[in-house]
């Protein structure tokens, strides 16, 4: 098996390799460094076809049609040679998946009914009560940063610890056992997203899995017998019209949801402040009129697109609003980072602008049916995060970066490893 893994890997790295020298949009996609730039590119037509049959899209009118439409599903059909080596093999049947056995892998009646059985969690109600934890952790850690005497690194000492401890919090993970959500969390985004590349990393992606499920699965039989206030408790009981969750499904979704509860924030935190920092009159008009940081947060969501694009497979024979004809099984690749920067919805898209007043019709959080369920907790976060930053550190003339930040790596998720800056003295 490692053998044939070994050649799969090799062949799949070289079709890449091929069809990037040849400038076929699959190929620049795995080796572009700049996916605005790349999505700029592809946007001289409507739909773009690569030449192993993938479609592309950076256009936020098509991106929207597809994301809306019940003639796509989530993922594709027939995994050929191509779509193993873009988009990853499918996991062991047995084995639960936090990607395939969640809400982000379902279509149709599945999707509406898991959906209907999580939404009660993510209402905006139950959000507004987790504001105050919101609060106190983003409070608790910007007054530890205080970087008056030195340089701190801000995503492991605020943008990491404050959605992981809010998730971890809503799904009711003792607080001990927090930090390895970040090691598992860091390899699901990138591998498990992405796809991976040789047998070491699909190793550590298994692992993850593994572990990740598996600490699950004990949260879960834990939660039936001694059921609590948390978002476990409410899968492990949760019911509607005669529907529940099967257990294969409370673990998929939980785990899912501990990443994605946290990868997304981490990222737009980390870019965003990244980009308040390089546009100081942004920052400056920000501090001056804090009612924009709303719209602050939905031009940082659109300009950042932690998510930067995604994958849809056509479930029969269909026509786009732009006389494109797609066949059954064909897949698209919509890319939500430059649907986010279409200069005919979002005038001047490469200028970051905190008072863009159409910033909220991003993409970033996809749109229809498989719009995030916690975008509300997520927006959350992060108005809670800035505001309390311009709190403890309003002399924003003093927000420097130190060097330049590390972005992580993979393709999917943008955001940055590591960002030293400082933020001068405390309040």
């Amino acid at each position: 098996m490692k053998i044939l893994d070994e050649i799969g890997f090799r062949g799949g790295n070289l079709l890449i390799a091929g069809l990037s020298a040849i400038g076929d949009p699959i190929g620049r996609l795995e080796t572009s460094s700049n996916l605005i730039e790349f999505s700029d590119s592809l946007r001289t037509q409507k739909v773009v076809k690569s030449k192993t049959g993938v479609l592309f899209s950076a256009k936020h009118e098509i991106c929207s049609e597809v994301l809306k439409s019940s003639q796509w599903a989530t993922l594709p059909q027939d995994m050929g040679f191509v779509e193993s080596v873009l988009f990853g093999g499918q996991a062991p049947s047995d084995a639960i998946d936090p990607f395939l056995d969640s809400l982000l892998s379902k279509d149709g009646d599945e999707h509406a009914r898991l959906r209907r059985l999580i939404q009660p969690a993510f209402t905006h109600r139950v959000m507004q009560g987790w504001k105050d934890l919101a609060h106190k952790v983003s409070s608790q850690l910007a007054e530890n940063l205080d970087s008056g005497t030195g340089s701190i690194e801000f995503v492991s000492e605020f943008a990491n610890p404050l959605p992981i401890a809010m998730i971890c919090e809503i799904l009711g993970v003792p607080q001990e056992d927090r930090q390895l959500f970040t090691q598992w969390g860091n390899v699901l985004a990138q591998l498990g997203l992405d796809g991976p590349r040789s047998i070491s990393e699909k190793q550590q992606l298994e692992q993850a899995n593994s572990d990740i499920t598996s600490y699950i699965s004990d949260l879960v039989t834990q939660r039936r017998i001694n059921p609590g206030e948390d978002l476990l408790s409410i899968l492990a009981n949760a019911e509607n019209d005669g529907a529940t969750l099967s257990n294969r499904e409370i673990v998929g979704t939980g785990a899912f949801l501990l990443v994605a509860g946290f990868e997304t924030t981490v990222n737009l935190l980390s870019v965003g402040t990244e980009l308040l920092i390089r546009n100081p009159d942004q920052l400056a008009r920000v501090l001056a009129n804090r009612e924009l940081v709303p719209s602050m947060v939905e031009e940082a969501l659109r300009f950042a697109s932690p998510v930067q694009y995604t994958l849809r497979c056509a479930i029969q024979d269909l026509e786009l609003s732009d006389g494109t004809k797609v066949k059954r099984g064909q897949n698209i690749i919509l890319m939500l980072v430059g649907a986010n920067h279409d200069p005919e919805v979002f005038g001047d898209p490469h200028r970051f602008d905190v008072g863009r007043e159409n910033a909220r019709r991003n993409l970033a959080f996809g749109y229809g049916a498989h719009h995030c369920i916690g975008a509300a907790l997520a927006r959350l976060e992060a108005e809670v995060a800035w505001n309390t930053l311009l709190d403890f550190y309003p002399d924003v003339s003093q927000w420097k970066l130190v060097g330049e930040p590390k972005l992580r790596a993979g393709k999917t998720i943008r955001g940055f490893e590591t960002l030293h800056l400082t933020l001068g003295t405390q309040r």
